[in-house]
């Protein structure tokens, strides 16, 4: 009967116990991982990087006299410069609808992240696809735009940093598209649930950093520029 209490101590240590649960399939990881810091990093970095295509972009406007593009290519006889206007559908320029699509897919990439930490690995991925379908709608958008405007890369400073920041811009957000495919891949897996979703948290806060940018791209060239 001594014995028995060591025995049972031995048993019930509650060092065994948490090494048990630590390493357990659903144990939820630390909310900012290694790899979560290093995507806030990373995106810290990219908002530099803009910040400094943005300013580059006023004090160029503020300092040279030509600031309007040459037009040295037209299609179908039009030359249009970029506003909220160009090229309009249904009355709604494209550079208009562009933006509608970056903004409801960035809800939809937040109603993905809120299924998900429900356990709903079927809406997330119900969330996931338009997602998707409105990335790619946006970049199959953008680059239209580039064949109907009546200047290239070449053609005066203002051409020169209008292609830079949306081509920039226009990586990103395929980035951003390859990114999510990746989370809705694994999400056909079964890889997440709700204590283990930090990929798609992750995804998700690259998705609305590139549509934050475009806001200030769109409000900058296409409104006020």
């Amino acid at each position: 009967m001594e014995d028995r209490p060591v025995i049972r101590g031995r048993r019930e240590r509650p060092r065994d116990r948490i090494s048990v649960v630590e390493h357990g399939p659903e144990m939820q990881p630390a909310r900012f991982t290694s790899g979560m810091w290093a995507v806030i990093l990373f995106i810290s970095s990219e908002a530099m990087f803009f910040g400094a295509l943005f300013t580059t972009y006023f004090y160029l406007r503020g300092r040279v006299p030509e600031w309007e593009p040459v037009f040295q290519r037209c299609i179908a006889a039009v030359c249009e410069k970029p506003t909220a206007g160009v090229d309009p559908i249904l009355g709604i320029g494209l550079p208009t609808i562009n933006t509608v699509e970056l903004l409801v897919s960035s809800v939809t990439m937040q109603l993905a992240v809120n299924a998900i930490k429900k356990g709903d690995r079927t809406a997330l991925r119900n969330w996931l696809i338009p997602t998707l379908v409105l990335g790619i709608a946006f970049l199959i958008g953008q680059g239209y735009e580039y064949t109907r405007l009546g200047f290239l890369p070449d053609n005066g400073v203002f051409a020169g940093v209008f292609f830079t920041l949306t081509g920039f811009h226009g990586a990103h957000v395929t980035g951003g598209v390859l990114m999510n495919s990746y989370v809705l891949l694994r999400t056909a897996k079964g890889q997440f649930t709700a204590n283990r979703h930090l990929a798609v948290e992750a995804a998700s806060f690259y998705w609305h950093f590139v549509d934050v940018v475009w806001i200030g791209l769109f409000a900058t060239i296409y409104v006020k520029g």
